[in-house]
């Protein structure tokens, strides 16, 4: 039988399979991620202290299973140390600098400026040198500490209840997003809703119906190019783009109708490619793990090209 027959023959049997997934089927939907953002000055900080400080914080958030790795979703931990004292001892051999200092963090939404969790803690250095103090103050910062897990969990939980508490009204905007044909902005607003919500169930079916919508919209345009690709005897690239069309879309009839009118053109690479793409989309499981892939890089493209950036002395107040 034709691959590409029992290709479109797929049924969209996957919403039933849902609960046999794991987080990492989803791709990077449905991470909670929590940006760290940085001041760019500190008072009695080099530019290289605060890197420093901002690796060891991030690597704290990153511990106890949060993302850390951007602030696309509004929600940040900001940092602050503030020195309240630094003295010069000499308690032996030679003279040390000991700088008391406050280590304070915040989790807060930055647009709704609501604040989930506060934390500080009494730190301190020492070192030959002021710059030496400030080097052993951040080293001597615990990356695994309860104190902080708690902290982190106690924003965590709070989260969750933001976005179970909008989820109507994001899902909503992620619907007419995608009905104005903006699907990867429409699925990036649904990428950072974390999968311990109650909404993520929801999150999971608009993000399928948003899919679908964009293939419907996309594929012709797939079409046409896999066409031109293959009149021009460029056969691995033109089955490349008509791969790319779901089976469930508007366009499979059409794709079905050039694979046959070209299949017999291909060599054994060219076929063996095509059939990757077959058995993908024959395997349930498999093809709705490429869907969440795909989603995920449409949502990620998105935030990427649309990145936020927030400035720290104005909203840490």
């Amino acid at each position: 039988m034709n691959p590409l027959l029992r290709l479109l023959g797929v049924v969209w049997l996957i919403v039933s399979q849902y609960d046999a997934f794991s987080q990492s089927d989803y791709g990077d939907f449905g991470q909670l991620n929590i940006g760290v953002v940085m001041p760019k000055e500190l008072d009695g900080f080099t530019a290289t202290h605060i890197q420093k400080l901002e690796s060891k914080i991030q690597t704290l958030v990153n511990r106890v299973s949060v993302s850390a790795s951007g602030v696309q979703s509004g929600i940040v931990l900001l940092p602050k140390i503030y020195i309240f004292n630094e003295q010069r001892i000499n308690p032996g051999l030679q003279t040390l600098n000991v700088i008391d200092a406050e280590l304070y963090l915040v989790v807060k939404q930055v647009d709704d400026q609501i604040v989930f969790a506060t934390f500080s803690k009494p730190i301190k250095g020492s070192g030959r040198t002021h710059e030496q103090a400030l080097n052993n103050l951040i080293a001597t910062l615990p990356t695994k500490n309860t104190e902080y897990e708690t902290f982190i969990s106690d924003a965590r939980g709070k989260i969750l209840k933001y976005y179970d508490d909008r989820c109507d009204m994001l899902i909503s905007k992620a619907e007419q997003l995608s009905h104005s044909n903006q699907h990867g902005e429409a699925l990036s607003l649904l990428f950072n809703i974390p999968e311990e919500t109650a909404c993520f169930g929801k999150v999971k079916e608009k993000s399928l119906e948003i899919y679908r919508n964009y293939q419907n919209y996309i594929c012709a345009k797939l079409v046409s190019e896999g066409r031109a690709k293959l009149e021009a005897n460029q056969y691995e690239a033109g089955f490349a783009a008509l791969s790319k069309v779901d089976p469930t879309s508007k366009c499979a009839k059409e794709v079905n109708q050039l694979y046959t009118q070209h299949g017999k053109e291909v060599d054994a690479n060219v076929e063996r490619y095509w059939n990757f793409w077959d058995k993908m989309y024959t395997n349930a499981i498999e093809a709705q793990k490429y869907r969440w892939k795909a989603m995920s890089e449409m949502a990620v493209l998105y935030m990427t090209s649309n990145q936020r950036s927030f400035e720290y002395h104005s909203i840490i107040r």
